[in-house]
């Protein structure tokens, strides 16, 4: 009975987990709380210490008193996990924010590991943002290529007045140049692209 009890308060406090913060602890969640592993997922989650209090006021409601120090104890070993520099690195290279939580002995390898995965982040972001705009010129030129075939099929169609011959003309050298300046933009573009995806080869791990 009393492995089934451990078990039961493991699968809730897993649960709690699951709730991520954001949705109140019920009466038995409370109860059953193993407060140090709750305290430990926070920590390993990189959740401030504020996350306590809305323990106690969720709990409060049922009678229960969240136990202050397992849950500490439980956050500065979830801490340890959440504070390596390898992990601030992933979490800056994927744009998540960073969490002023780590204790000073670990702070700094973890903030640079951090920054240096920001770089990248941005670096990366900008690479994307310009292959975009290549694209996006690409399906331009696309369509000003479909425009200029309508223009010169209307050009032979017969009855064709010579003013308006010439009005079609015009609107087809106009398309050409449209397309002459999309397609010099995606040079330049294509240039740019090269060197970021240089650069971020220089700050791959």
């Amino acid at each position: 009975m009393a492995n089934r009890g451990n078990i039961a308060r493991l699968a809730v406090s897993v649960a709690l987990l699951a709730l991520a913060g954001c949705a109140s602890m019920n009466r038995q969640q409370c109860q059953v709380a193993d407060w140090r592993l709750i305290g430990y997922q926070d920590g390993a989650a990189g959740k401030p210490a504020g996350v306590i209090g809305e323990y106690r006021k969720d709990c409060a409601e049922h009678a229960v008193v969240p136990d202050l120090d397992a849950w500490l104890a439980g956050r500065d070993e979830g801490l340890k996990e959440y504070c390596q520099p390898a992990n601030g690195y992933r979490l800056g290279q994927t744009g998540h924010a960073y969490n002023a939580v780590c204790p000073p002995a670990s702070e700094g390898a973890f903030h640079t590991a951090w920054v240096d995965g920001r770089t990248y982040y941005h670096a990366r972001s900008a690479l994307r943002s310009t292959d975009a705009q290549i694209q996006k010129r690409e399906l331009e030129i696309g369509s000003l290529q479909h425009d200029r075939q309508d223009k010169l099929a209307e050009l032979v169609r017969d009855g064709l007045r010579s003013e308006e011959r010439i009005l079609i003309l015009y609107d087809i050298h106009a398309i050409e140049q449209d397309i002459d300046a999309l397609e010099h933009e995606i040079d330049e573009l294509e240039h740019e692209l090269s060197h970021q995806q240089a650069y971020l080869d220089t700050l791959a791990r």
